[in-house]
């Protein structure tokens, strides 16, 4: 059989390829179609059972699966569709947002104390709990599960007895003549289903090219402490290498904001740290530390150009304008953290959580582990004995269930997270930013519960460097007036503009068109609304610094309270109990003005409350309800004095136009009705 030449056509640039296909059928066909068409005297057995149709069918099946895996290739490196869990975990992580590995559940602990009585005998009769006994525990208290001895829940924060704020104080036992003896001391602590677990690493002293340190455990929580074993030097977690400054708490023990420690314990600053680390989650739920490549036994500007001299050359030489920079260089500078070659770590982290952490109420009350912050010598020796004794007395309890624990993510909550942390960059540029940020610091830098924002001088002038915000100027620009009642027009032009010299200011000239206005309220230890300390202001601007824009300015002002009272009457049904409907309507009407549902500048709508009173079982009418300001008196009500009636208009009273919140101090007493 003699071979036929082959087509004249072939390896011509004038042949149309068919792009469409991609999938096994329709490039079989393709190829089908383009054998047809150039090489038509070559090969015309299309058969399905001939040899030439195995090449084909080959061919389209390489074909089908290069257009498989360049798509999934496609597919796994957008975050929007893909769905390998590791190639989510690695997308997620390089938008920074790092995926939880595992979740605790979260309870409230209720802690107890026995503390003896001390007589008090200073023009009255009376007893009290003697101070001297009132103990501190660290946080890390440690208490087991009663149905599940491998569940075990840690305290995040201390408890202090001392602190008389949030303290509850009973009776324990009293003496044969009625005389307390002892009284219980209650506290509350969160806690979360943790427990602290110790290992250790060590690197070569040749490490330096960004040391990772794997810790193999699917349960962890969180690093809380990495530590040199030799010098006992601490290495600080932050988000990136890059970043060199992380938040440090210090005790609020000493300095001029000390008198705020029972509601502040610690005070926020800002720290610059060579010595750091980043955590990478791996797909299998693992974790690496890794650290950075700096070397401590150079100095930077052997590997790193100074900026006084970089493109210069030596003296009367050629200039080095146009000189390439190793960028390598950059990676080994100590600004990315300092590289533990050498050295050994110890590494502390909790693990949990996991849907079984979720438990009943009252499951937890074996302590297994409880440190306390004592000073012995302060305490004598006849009186060791009792205080062995309330160390013995503690005693904890969960009387609220513990929720909230689940496993690690899955891949469609790492992927809407990435997305929201994305969005978010992690700054404060809108006026929701600021107020979620003011809102999110934590309790232990000072609480802070209520937040409104606005424009500098958007409220009438409220520039804090205005002379008519500030009272001690308006004290002041009103003594001057005071004193020119009988001037000239002229002697009045002259001492004014002396004045608005020496504020090196002007009534026009007042406002930052930069900055905004926060203004801010807290809660006391009874949850009613107060203007913030010093110390929580201070930890607030520190922690705002670091999310704000460099050219924002942040005024923090204390807000306005405006204290009021409600009187409303019914008309109830015949055949209802008048005090018990009166009741039922005391109690929806506290749980409507209850703090926690009420926000700067928000209106008290009459009408809704003439409803809420309607819808109550009983009630066939509601008359009347009023509203009245309470101010100042012996309830050591807010000194903001409110004029209800002219800011009521059409069934709605409106807030000031400075921020200001409507708040029920007492719902108990401040709530009155009568059924008519």
């Amino acid at each position: 059989m003699a071979i036929k030449p082959l087509d004249k056509n072939w390896g011509s640039d004038k042949k149309n390829v068919n792009y469409v296909g991609k999938d096994f059928s329709s490039l079989k066909q393709n190829l089908i179609e383009f054998t047809k068409t150039y090489f038509p005297d070559t090969y015309s057995d299309f058969n399905e059972a001939s040899p030439g149709m195995v090449f084909i069918e080959q061919a389209a099946a390489i074909g089908d699966l290069l257009s498989f895996y360049q798509d999934t290739q496609l597919k796994e490196s957008m975050l929007m569709y893909v769905t390998e869990r590791k190639n989510v975990i690695a997308l997620a992580q390089s938008m920074g947002y790092k995926p939880k590995i595992s979740t605790p559940a979260v309870t409230t602990l209720t802690v107890y104390q026995l503390c003896p009585s001390v007589f008090k005998n200073d023009g009255g009769t009376r007893f009290e709990v003697d101070e001297r006994f009132c103990l501190k525990i660290k946080d890390g208290l440690e208490i087991k599960s009663n149905s599940n001895s491998n569940i075990t829940f840690r305290t995040i924060d201390g408890v202090d007895f001392a602190n008389s704020g949030s303290r509850e104080v009973d009776v324990h036992t009293r003496d044969t003549n009625g005389n307390p003896l002892w009284y219980l001391l209650t506290k509350k602590v969160k806690a979360i289903s943790a427990s602290e677990v110790s290992t250790g690493v060590t690197f070569a002293p040749n490490e330096t090219d960004y040391p990772t340190a794997t810790i193999d455990d699917s349960s962890i929580i969180e690093i809380t402490s990495v530590v040199d074993s030799n010098d006992g030097s601490k290495w600080y977690e932050v988000p990136y290498l890059a970043q060199e400054s992380i938040f440090v708490e210090q005790a609020n023990i000493d300095g001029e904001l000390e008198s705020y420690s029972n509601i502040v314990p610690y005070i926020l600053e800002v720290q610059k740290v060579p010595k750091r680390f980043s955590i990478k989650v791996n797909s299998n739920n693992t974790i690496d530390l890794q650290f950075g490549s700096g070397d401590t036994r150079l100095n930077d500007e052997q590997i790193l150009p100074n900026t006084k001299n970089v493109g210069l050359g030596l003296a009367n030489s050629v200039n080095r304008l146009n000189q390439g920079i190793d960028p390598s260089n950059f990676l080994k500078t100590n600004t990315f953290g300092i590289a533990p070659a050498g050295k050994s770590l110890t590494i502390k982290y909790l693990k949990g959580g996991g849907v079984e952490s979720n438990i009943n109420t009252g499951d937890l009350t074996k302590i297994s582990k409880i440190e306390f912050e004592e000073d012995l010598l302060s305490i004598p020796d006849n009186l060791l004995l009792a205080y062995n004794e309330t160390k013995n007395s503690v005693a904890a309890e969960n009387l609220e269930p513990a929720i909230g624990g689940r496993g690690s993510e899955s891949i469609e909550e790492i992927r809407q997270n990435a997305l929201a942390t994305f969005g978010s960059q992690n700054r404060a540029v809108t006026k929701q930013d600021y107020i979620v940020r003011a809102l999110s610091m934590p309790e232990r830098y000072g609480s802070v519960a209520k937040v409104y924002v606005s424009p500098d001088g958007e409220i009438d002038n409220n520039s804090p460097s205005s002379i008519l915000a500030s009272p001690q100027n308006i004290a002041e620009f009103t003594n001057i007036v005071e004193g020119l009642k009988n001037k000239s027009k002229q002697d009045i032009q002259k001492e004014l503009v002396k004045y608005l010299t020496q504020k090196n200011t002007s009534i026009g000239e007042v406002n930052n068109p930069f900055a905004i206005n926060m203004y801010l309220l807290g809660y006391n230890g009874d949850k009613k609304l107060t203007q913030l300390n010093q110390a929580v202001k201070q930890n607030l601007k520190t922690y705002l610094g670091e999310y704000r824009m460099m050219t924002d300015a942040v005024n923090i002002i204390d807000g306005f309270v405006v204290n009021i009272g409600i009187d409303f009457e019914i008309a109830c049904y015949q055949n209802y109990n008048k005090r018990e409907v009166i009741a039922n309507c005391l109690v929806q009407l506290q749980d409507y003005f209850n703090i926690d549902n009420w926000t700067f500048n928000k209106p008290i709508n009459i009408s809704e409350i003439e409803l809420i009173l309607a819808n109550v079982e009983g009630v066939m009418s509601v008359p009347s309800v009023k509203i009245t300001n309470l101010c100042g008196g012996d309830g050591n009500y807010s000194p903001n004095k409110y004029n209800i009636e002219q800011a009521t208009k059409g069934k709605m009273v409106y807030p000031s136009l400075d921020p200001c919140i409507f708040e029920v101090k007492y719902p108990n007493k401040d709530i009155k009705g009568r059924a008519i």
